[in-house]
């Protein structure tokens, strides 16, 4: 994780730095080294799968573990508790396997501002003159990368106490379901808000937000979340991944790190897209219809990127993720939490969806 990454993105709030750079970050150090000692004892004479999931680990927000932190401590519990640490790492490395996996899927070329996990593979196979194809080593490579850090994750979350696991495993469902329906919805050139919708909550909005939330909340004694706290988690979770979407369209690749267009290309059932069924003018359905086939091309992306705006979905895109936040930062002033919790899910949403990265 990079807190200075974190930070730059207003993302971190004094007690998440202490929390990620003092218990976390050395926590998730430590169970990948552990892992390289258990292989090594094996007889492996790399570990070169391990040594990538460390440095793909470096980089990120980890919002993840931040919402289970802050669900942690709306029952007052001590932060440092090994259960979290435990929990925490367990989310770090479950987004990991999803990320990686999603840009295999997607044949993505960029993730976080460098190659995606398997290009980078196939860039070191072919500097260091390896034998056998270093595209296909890369795909598998990366596959099995993802697959370890799945199978870490499943490690750690089995030892949770039964309600903390019966949350992860929901979570765990969830991705794998949102995942299906974001290939399905592609494939299928679904452009209907209920699927988008759907997809857009379980791929990433609750196992980012509410998922967590209720994690720490389970981990901290507390089985059902409050009704608001509950309704922020699918309030906040809903509006970042539709900030995600409009970044994936609108934004700037230097600050994203990630290719801009590629979700046009392929025609994802995003909710940009189930709007602009219902407003794009003839010329913009027209080139709406051919999303996600051969004949779209990148040219089309950046033309229909701009009938976007145009129309106004991209407006009521961002009208949605402004009124998400609002309801949800109302819901938190109504539910009683600790002041300084309740503050700083305030700043969490507000980081989360105005993000430019």
């Amino acid at each position: 994780m990079s807190v200075n990454a974190c930070q730059a993105d207003g993302i971190l709030t004094s007690a998440d730095v202490t929390f990620v750079t003092g218990d976390l970050q050395p926590y998730l150090a430590g169970v990948l080294t552990r892992e390289g000692t258990a292989w090594k004892e094996q007889g492996a004479p790399w570990w070169d799968p391990l040594e990538m999931l460390g440095a793909y680990i470096d980089g990120g927000k980890a919002l993840r573990p931040r919402f289970c932190y802050w669900g942690h401590a709306v029952a007052g519990e001590d932060a440092s508790t090994q259960l979290l640490l435990q929990a925490c790492a367990a989310l770090e490395l479950l987004h990991a396997f999803a990320l990686i996996h999603d840009d295999l899927m997607d044949d993505s070329d960029t993730r976080r501002g460098r190659p995606a996990l398997h290009r980078e593979i196939a860039a070191q196979h072919r500097r260091r003159g390896w034998a056998g194809d270093p595209d296909s080593n890369g795909r598998a490579m990366a596959l099995l990368t993802g697959d370890l850090a799945f199978a870490i994750a499943s490690r750690l979350a089995a030892a949770l106490p039964p309600p903390a696991f019966t949350v992860w495993r929901r979570m765990v469902d969830q991705l794998v379901l949102g995942q299906f329906l974001d290939l399905a919805g592609t494939a299928r050139q679904d452009r209907s808000h209920e699927v988008a919708r759907a997809t857009t909550l379980l791929k990433s909005g609750q196992y980012t937000v509410t998922g967590p939330l209720r994690l720490g909340a389970a981990l901290a004694g507390v089985p059902h979340l409050p009704a608001g706290l509950s309704r922020y988690g699918d309030l906040v979770g809903e509006a970042f991944q539709l900030r995600d979407d409009l970044l994936g369209v609108f934004g700037d690749p230097r600050r994203t790190g990630k290719p801009v267009g590629e979700d046009l290309l392929s025609g994802k059932p995003t909710q940009l897209l189930a709007c602009a069924a219902d407003m794009l003018p003839p010329r913009g359905q027209a080139l709406l219809a051919r999303t996600g086939t051969a004949a779209f091309t990148g040219a089309d992306a950046a033309e229909l990127a701009g009938e976007l705006a145009r129309c106004g979905a991209r407006d009521r895109v961002e009208r949605k993720i402004r009124d998400n936040v609002r309801v949800a930062c109302a819901l938190v002033n109504r539910d009683g939490l600790p002041p300084h919790v309740a503050a700083a899910l305030h700043g969490l949403a507000m980081a989360a969806t105005a993000r430019q990265q």
